[in-house]
């Protein structure tokens, strides 16, 4: 038989004078791993083929080699296996340290072969977390290869840095500007959608004619979507959320593991909630039957919990929540007589350049001038920059006779999440309804709104900011964090607030490139206090609780469920005060008034009612419906201690309740002493980090570097051993996930710590001193018999390609080669001691030659057999717990228990010898 023939997963083969273990067979590309370093390497058989030869792991030598690089071997061996049963991979090897309800959605997936999930938990629950660790599992697992991430264009970078620094995975972000920039790292006529395996792009980037087909023709394993409620059916069949929603739906189809996230599934239309849904189903689940929704089924693929729902999750086990509390006031600013006067003269900008009747004046005249009013109460430089720019526009219309430019009515509503700021959203409202005929009386008006502002001296609301910053009886001492909607009125606080307060200001905006941002956010973090002005580009993705605990509002939100963004950025789990502080700043006598009692209030009673806002706060047209109308009223007396002027029924709070009752808020498949249990299995395979920490300084110091500090920690190389991957020096590193910023925190998946691993496992299989055989002591009476402790490890295949692994250990007694029973053993190894032995060179050569005397095949085969049994009995079970939850078994489930050993492996020998005998 052909040697190729030979080569299926779990094979060894020797090539480039080294030995590979095959991972899997993709038509001529073969995907394996270095057996002494776990490295990973491709082969093109074509080329390659030929000199590839069927080889054997060889024994463990006879000669027991130097029991500390023995040591390191078996620990890194157990750190770079992938245990088949070990309840989580990803948290072994990811950064993170979630918190106990963060992990059912992982436990969720779990129990799927096909992961089809929907996660719509609230904003500062997570879901990012939750998301990535599905991720990290699937891909260790070898259940996906290749990840599609859909997100809104300005989060992409804040997704390709939380895949990276908190779970290691390296994504490419495929957009306009960066495939020109990729085209230089890629071989001629590549396409990068098939280059990359892991993939984040923009929705509407995907959607689009010409990139769309590029899409679909890849073949992905997991789709994660981002602000999947972007992805709904929409109620036409038009518009651009329709094309994402197709998009999806093709991909849906064809993707074996879809991840939808959301904060908002449900906008009060029954038929778009379900279309998120269907996008899991996908003709798989059955989720659907006769055209109805079973719930019973659909909640093995939902998990939706507000911030109510989690607490009262760990108050009924008697444990803190942890969150912290919200002290959120709003501060109201009274206007001084010249900005009242200002903002007056900027309600009559319609009136005085379109028409005095509010009903005849052309809807986008009615939003420029909301534009101008709120770019006034933003501040005075935020206003001015819009007057000179629209007086600059009508300058050049009337010298140059050009036509007018097109319209946009939707770029105050903060609904545009492809937008990188509010300036270039509203720039082209500022640069439309030009036309020739109005323009000299428009430029004329413009002139007197302009000297308006020349007599603005005292600014209420930055003065009102002011105090609040100085005063701690008003705001608190610390870090905070101030937010604002536009770059003019960032760059006006920065300037103030540094000529005032006695300690830093920083600033970060949309304008900023990814490595300048983290530079100002890690000094932020250092100082105590300080502020930092942030635009509205990093109230979504962007999470600081670990920055600050005060939040001020400086600009009005005119979107409810922005100003909860907002506020999740610190009011969120992991916010180390017990206490966040949230102050809202308004001007009195204004049209932020009114916005706040029609929108923001309104919002907030039905989230203290009903612990959501609803998505429908966010909606583009019901926003603008409700804007237009407040415009129209005459609320320049409203105050906000006054009753309030809209007496009607208020049909969010039924839509909001119709939300909830439709949802599956609340749910959860497992209770928290079940997620606990596993966490508790996780930690002990994985060891904890103080595990981790011992291996790490204990390789370092084995191979002759310097470990200065306690932890933190730095590390030079010296005169000691280089190490590939690691440079000199480093640090300061920990091992402490709540390490300070700016201390590199080692886990598994570090690269620094896989580097080590590595590299130690080349030394113990590859030096002289053979050190995957080893002698040490434990404690016994005189005339204990030697025993023998035999490492395997044992390889199984899935029916779905995934493949499985799990190490093993089997004890013989050297004096009769007979084998000592489970407990016994595992007992015996936990008393195993490092301390030296008086033996020659002979007696030590004599045990380890006696070692493999024992019949090593027959062990192997019948502990791999029984690790086989172990984990069939498992996943029995689970089809089990499936069939009695879904009443008949999705087709994606019915192959679960198909398991096939592949073989096992003789990894290294230990040699107990007892201490009694040399006393």
């Amino acid at each position: 038989m052909d040697v190729l023939d030979l080569l299926k997963p779990g094979a060894l083969f020797r090539a480039r004078g080294r030995d590979y273990r095959l991972e899997r067979r993709q038509g001529d590309v073969l995907f394996a791993r270095a057996l002494d370093t776990e490295e990973e390497a491709l082969f093109y058989l074509p080329l390659e083929g030929p000199g590839l030869r069927l080889t054997a792991l060889g024994l463990p030598p006879a000669t027991p080699g130097d029991p500390a690089l023995h040591d390191l071997l078996l620990r890194a061996l157990d750190l770079s296996t992938l245990h088949a049963d070990a309840p989580f991979l990803a948290l072994q090897r990811s950064r993170v340290v979630p918190a106990n309800y963060q992990l059912v959605p992982l436990l969720m997936a779990l129990r799927q072969p096909e992961v089809r999930l929907l996660i719509a938990d609230d904003v500062g629950l997570g879901k990012t977390v939750e998301a990535g660790l599905i991720v990290k599992e699937l891909l260790l697992r070898s259940k996906a290869r290749r990840v599609l991430v859909l997100a809104p264009a300005h989060l992409l970078g804040q997704w390709r840095e939380a895949l990276k620094r908190f779970f290691h995975l390296e994504f490419e972000i495929l957009s306009g500007p960066n495939l020109k920039r990729l085209a230089r790292r890629l071989p001629p006529g590549a396409d990068p959608w098939a280059h990359f395996d892991r993939v984040i792009t923009s929705l509407d980037y995907a959607k689009q004619d010409g990139v769309r087909h590029l899409v679909l023709r890849q073949d992905w394993d997991l789709l994660l979507v981002d602000e999947a409620h972007l992805a709904a059916r929409p109620p036409t069949e038009r518009g651009k959320q329709m094309e994402r929603y197709r998009l999806v739906r093709e991909l849906s189809l064809r993707v074996p593991h879809l991840l939808l996230l959301t904060a908002t599934p449900h906008d009060g239309y029954t038929e778009s909630f379900h279309s998120l849904l269907e996008h899991l189903d996908a003709g798989k689940l059955g989720l659907f039957k006769g055209g109805l929704l079973d719930r019973e089924a659909a909640k093995k693929h939902v998990v939706q919990r507000r911030r109510r729902d989690v607490e009262e999750w760990f108050r009924k086990e008697g444990k803190k929540s942890p969150f912290p509390e919200r002290d959120a006031k709003e501060v109201a600013v009274e206007p001084s007589r010249v900005e009242l006067e200002l903002f007056e003269a900027v309600r009559r900008y319609q009136e005085e350049v379109f028409d005095p009747d509010p009903a005849k004046v052309p809807v986008l005249g009615r939003w420029l001038a909301m534009h101008l009013m709120r770019r006034a109460t933003s501040s005075p430089k935020a206003l001015e920059e819009s007057l000179k720019r629209r007086k600059a526009l009508l300058e050049n219309l009337l010298a140059e006779a050009q036509d007018p430019t097109g319209e946009e009515e939707a770029a105050l509503l903060d609904t545009t999440p492809e937008r990188l700021s509010p300036e270039e959203a509203e720039l082209s409202l500022e640069l439309s309804l030009a036309d020739q005929a109005r323009a000299q009386a428009e430029k004329a008006y413009l002139e007197v709104l302009l000297r308006h502002l020349k007599s603005w001296r005292k600014d209420s609301k930055l003065q009102a900011l002011l105090e609040m910053l100085q005063d701690p009886l008003k705001l608190g001492r610390g870090r905070t964090l101030v937010f604002t909607r536009y770059k003019d009125t960032l760059d006006y606080l920065v300037e103030r607030l540094r000529e005032t307060l006695p300690h830093p200001v920083f600033a970060v905006h949309g304008e900023m490139a990814e490595e300048e941002r983290e530079e100002v956010l890690a000094a932020f973090a250092q100082k105590n206090p300080a502020v930092l002005v942030a635009t509205d580009v990093f109230s979504e993705g962007l999470n600081l609780q670990h920055y600050a605990a005060q939040l001020v509002h400086y600009d009005l939100p005119w979107n409810p469920n922005r100003l909860e963004q907002r506020n999740g950025r610190i009011d969120r789990y992991g916010q180390p005060e017990a206490q966040v502080r949230i102050r809202t700043l308004y001007y009195e006598r204004s049209f932020d008034v009114a916005v706040f009692r029609l929108l923001l209030e309104k919002a907030e009673r039905i989230r203290k009612e009903l612990g959501v806002v609803p998505a429908f706060f966010g909606d583009e047209a019901y926003l603008r419906a409700r804007l237009e109308a407040l415009w129209r009223r005459d609320w320049r007396k409203e105050r906000r201690l006054q009753a309030s002027l809209f007496d009607e029924a208020e049909p969010e709070v039924e839509a909001a309740r119709k939300a909830i009752a439709e949802g599956f808020y609340g749910h959860s498949e497992f209770s928290l002493p079940d997620v606990e249990r596993r966490l508790r299995e996780a930690l002990r395979r994985a060891g904890s980090p103080e595990a981790l920490k011992a291996f790490v300084l204990d390789g370092l110091r084995y191979l002759g570097w310097q470990v200065e500090g306690e932890d933190p920690y730095t590390a030079r190389r010296g005169a000691g051993e280089a190490v590939p991957g690691l440079p000199p020096s480093f640090g300061p590193f920990s091992f402490d996930p709540e390490a300070p910023l700016g201390v590199e925190v080692l886990d598994l998946a570090h690269p620094l710590v896989e580097h080590l691993v590595a590299h130690l496992r080349f030394r113990a299989y590859r030096d002289l001193d053979g050190a995957r055989t080893a002698l040490l002591t434990f404690p016994a009476p005189p005339g204990t018999p030697p025993v023998a402790f035999y490492h395997y490890r044992a390889r199984l295949a899935a029916s779905r390609g995934e493949v499985l692994e799990s190490l093993f250990r089997k004890a013989v007694r050297l004096l009769d080669l007979s084998e000592l029973p489970q407990e016994e053993a595992e007992a015996l190894w936990a008393k195993r001691r490092k301390a030296s032995l008086p033996l020659s060179r002979e007696q030590a050569q004599i045990l380890g030659e006696r070692a493999l005397e024992a019949p090593l095949e027959d062990l192997g085969e019948r502990g791999a057999r029984e690790v086989l049994e172990r984990l069939e009995a498992e996943r029995r079970a689970l089809k089990e717990d499936l069939a009695r939850a879904y009443g008949a078994l999705p087709p994606a489930f019915q192959d679960l228990d198909r398991l096939e050993l592949l073989g096992q492996e003789l990894l290294a020998i230990t040699i107990l010898v007892p201490e009694a005998r040399h006393s």
